[in-house]
């Protein structure tokens, strides 16, 4: 592989696409694929909401769930919109999790 081909590629690959999930009672949601950036600044940005309401999922769904393109649908700033993907039932908020988590290489059901 020459040279430019070999920093096309590993620019290409700083966009990873969204993983595509089917959800009961919702249909088809993104879950984005978190690079470094990203991870950093979900974790930055839910140390700065943390609070004791109840809302911690929520916040991290809003850190995950994204369009097509990778663009996150919510704002973890939001309380209204945090305590809404709260109270999404737990199966929706699994499956998101565990999706997620294959994703990002965090499975723990592999090697």
């Amino acid at each position: 592989m020459s040279r430019d081909a070999l920093i096309a590629s590993i620019l290409s690959a700083s966009s990873p696409k969204p993983v595509r999930l089917e959800a009961d009672g919702i249909g088809s949601v993104f879950v984005r694929v978190m690079t470094a950036f990203d991870a950093d600044y979900a974790r930055k940005q839910l140390a700065e909401h943390k609070k004791e309401d109840g809302c911690e999922t929520g916040r991290l769904l809003a850190c995950l769930l994204c369009d097509e393109n990778g663009e996150l649908l919510f704002d973890v700033a939001n309380p209204d919109t945090v305590l809404k993907l709260s109270k999404l039932p737990p199966g929706v908020s699994t499956k998101v999790l565990t999706a997620a988590n294959s994703a990002n290489g965090a499975d723990p059901g592999k090697p």
